[in-house]
């Protein structure tokens, strides 16, 4: 009887354990979960789908065009007579996200990045001996790429006066129709304190980190275009 006695006890004793144990896994998994929902609340930023980015067509109508090429570039100053592209890239968009494609590419500048440029867009002068190509060789890519598309730069005139030398520079030249994100999201919301990329792109719940590489940048750029097109009722 008396080792029956103690059997039940030490049986009572592991429930008791067992059940505290499993007491204190519900309470940090529940305080675990109730912290990442805050964290949720507390940020909006996140990344956001392709097909997030367009408006429905039904809901809001087709404010930009069936198809259009998001495009960026890196350089290692701001006069297009003197300074040189050290990255492209470009996202191609149709309606169906499935259909997306990108281009990027490092290139090879004839002078040395500087400094400065390196610490603005991570992009060091190893990685464009390593990785860069020619930028008669990405050129001639990146014009078969786009086709006649429109093309939409967040700052055209400024990525525009680059693309258009170094397209010259390999005997061609773009008619493409030209957008520019910047201009649109100027008139789409008026006063705004800012009208950086990195500024727009916040204000949209949007995850900069990246920024200053050429294809976050044309990520980012997608939903200003899309969202100033919708205020404006449209393109230019």
């Amino acid at each position: 009887m008396e080792v029956a006695a103690k059997g039940d006890a030490a049986s009572l004793a592991e429930v008791r354990v067992i059940a505290v144990v499993l007491a204190v896994v519900v309470v940090i998994t529940a305080i675990a979960v109730m912290y990442v929902l805050s964290r949720r609340r507390r940020s909006p930023s996140r990344y956001y789908t392709l097909e997030e980015c367009l408006p429905p067509r039904e809901a809001e109508g087709a404010f930009v065009p069936e198809h259009f090429v998001i495009v960026d570039l890196e350089t290692t100053g701001l006069d297009a007579d003197t300074h040189e592209i050290i990255e492209l890239a470009a996202l191609k968009v149709q309606r169906d996200p499935a259909r997306h494609t990108t281009f990027a590419a490092l290139v090879t500048p004839v002078h040395p990045v500087p400094s400065a440029i390196t610490a603005l867009t991570g992009i060091t002068q190893a990685m464009l001996d390593h990785q860069g190509k020619p930028v008669s060789e990405v050129m001639t890519t990146f014009v078969d790429f786009v086709g006649e598309a429109r093309l939409v730069f967040f700052n055209a005139p400024f990525d525009y006066a680059f693309l258009s030398k170094a397209t010259k520079g390999i005997g061609r030249t773009m008619h493409n129709p030209v957008s520019c994100a910047l201009d649109m999201a100027r008139r789409a919301w008026p006063g705004l304190r800012s009208y950086q990329l990195v500024a727009l792109a916040q204000s949209h719940g949007l995850d900069t980190r990246g920024h200053h590489r050429a294809l976050t940048d044309c990520a980012l750029t997608l939903p200003i275009y899309c969202a100033a097109a919708a205020q404006l009722g449209g393109v230019d």
